[in-house]
Order: C-alpha cells, then sequence, then structure tokens
C-alpha cells in the first residue's frame, strides 16, 4: 500500500492507496502552528475509525506546497507508517524521471501539486492538456503533446477571492459561492455572486481558450486536439456553467502523486 500526501495552502489530503484504487482519503486543515505529533494524532485516529492498519503500508510520498509543514509531514508518516516518505520537488520535472518534464535548460520552478496534475493529466490523455485545478488559487498547467510543461497562469482562487472581498470592505458580507440567476444581481448577495462566480466562469473560458491559442503558436499543438480537465474542491462550483472541460477528476492531484511514486521509488 501507499500512503501519499498532498499538502495545500488551505487543506492536507491523506491517502491510502492499495494498487490503483484509494481505500480512504482524508481532508484536515493545513496549519503550520500544528505539531507533528498534532497532525499524526488526528490521522491515527482517522485511520482506525476506517479500520485501516496504517503500518500495512510500504512505501510513502509527500508533495507541499507549504515548506514549513514538510518536516512535521516526514515525522508524521514516519510515526504512522514506519517508512520515510519520498518528498517531491520542483526538480523532479527536469530530471527525466517523469512521463511529463520541463523544457531543457529550464531553471523555472513549479509547484509539486501542478507536476502531480501534469502527470495525472498526461497517464489519462497521453496528449497535450490543459489542467485547471480549482484550489486556494485557480491555476491552469499546460503540457504539450510531447509531454513538455509549457507554462501555468495562477489566479486567486474562488474562495480566496470572496473572502478577500468581505475582509477588505466594511458593508460585502461572506456570501455562498453559487451562481446566481443571471448577471444583472438585484441583492447584495446576488451582485456578488455575479461578480465572482460568473466572473470566474468568464476567466477560465479566457484562460483556457488563450493558452491554447499561445500552446498552439509555440508548438503546432493545434487548440481542437489539446484535452482540458478541471480537478480541486471547487470545480463543481462551474462545472455546470461551462463547456469548457473534456473531463473532471477531483482525484486528480492525488492519482497523479501516485503515479509519481512509481516513477521515483
Amino acid at each position: 500500500m501507499l500512503f501519499a500526501v498532498d499538502i495545500g495552502n488551505t487543506n492536507v489530503v491523506a491517502a491510502v492507496f492499495d494498487g490503483e484504487r484509494i481505500l480512504q482519503q482524508w481532508r484536515i486543515a493545513s496549519d503550520d502552528r500544528r505539531t507533528g505529533d498534532e497532525y499524526a494524532s488526528v490521522l491515527l485516529t482517522l485511520a482506525r475509525d476506517a479500520a485501516l492498519d496504517l503500518r500495512s503500508v510500504r512505501k510513502a510520498i509527500v508533495s507541499s506546497v507549504v515548506p514549513s509543514l514538510i518536516g512535521a509531514f516526514v515525522t508524521v508518516v514516519q510515526r504512522l507508517c514506519g517508512v520515510r516518505p519520498y518528498v517531491m520537488s520542483s526538480s523532479l520535472a527536469r530530471s527525466g524521471a517523469l512521463p511529463v518534464r520541463l523544457p531543457e535548460g529550464s531553471t523555472r520552478e513549479l509547484g509539486t501539486d501542478l507536476i502531480c496534475n501534469a502527470v495525472g493529466a498526461w497517464n489519462v490523455f497521453g496528449t497535450a492538456n490543459v489542467v485547471v485545478d480549482f484550489g486556494t488559487a485557480l491555476t491552469l498547467t499546460v503540457t504539450d503533446s510531447c509531454g513538455i510543461i509549457q507554462g501555468t497562469t495562477i489566479s486567486p482562487g474562488l474562495h480566496t477571492a470572496i473572502r478577500a472581498l468581505a475582509a477588505s470592505t466594511a458593508q460585502l458580507p461572506l456570501v455562498p459561492l453559487e451562481a446566481p440567476p443571471c448577471a444583472l444581481g438585484t441583492t447584495t448577495r446576488e451582485g456578488i455572486q455575479a461578480g465572482v462566480v460568473l466572473g470566474y466562469k468568464g476567466l477560465v473560458e479566457y484562460l483556457v481558450s488563450q493558452v491554447k491559442e499561445d500552446l498552439f503558436l509555440k508548438t503546432g499543438d493545434r487548440p481542437e486536439t489539446v484535452r482540458v480537465v478541471a480537478t480541486g474542491g471547487l470545480n463543481s462550483v462551474l462545472k455546470p456553467l461551462t463547456d469548457c472541460f473534456t473531463a473532471v477528476d477531483k482525484e486528480l492531484t492525488l492519482k497523479g502523486l501516485r503515479l509519481v511514486s512509481e516513477c521515483v521509488q
């Protein structure tokens, strides 16, 4: 079995794989004030509730975009599973160990979550693709038909945007991330939802269209051949509003992390 940990800015997602199958996954809040002992206690309780013996784990991998939590989770995995995890770094995308890679000679840094997304999408499509990840940040990761990661876009995520709006104004409330009846908001709630939810629909559709065009100019990959997959916890907000996604896979990052573990261990 494999124990995989994806540490994001908002949540830590831990999963136990048996081969390609996810036996169990847990989502807990990211908090760099917590110690490894605290995280270990939470995960041990969750594993016991699921009747999973983590000592059956044979290998483990950690991906993190929160550097301060890496050490804590190395301790967590060693304590719970008795194995030392492989810790991903952005240099992995230049190593040649993965089915996707950064351009030759590139010194660009790439989040390990985006590497996992690119690996997961390549495993599904095996051709040019765009991964739209709805997380704390809204990211697009673009891979060409040769498996080269050509670029990314990074925007504030839906929750990040709507929380910033409420926190930075005196009279605008925090509202649910739901599509309003139309773009003409007749209440403050509907106005915010129109601006954020429908606005992000336009943002995603424009960026997807633009990165396809730019990819064509750079590599010759025709826009109609480029696959687009949505992932991340908030993809369900926009999924009903747009037809720009070829597929939706909420667990794409975890699946990519599993595939990375097979390439490096």
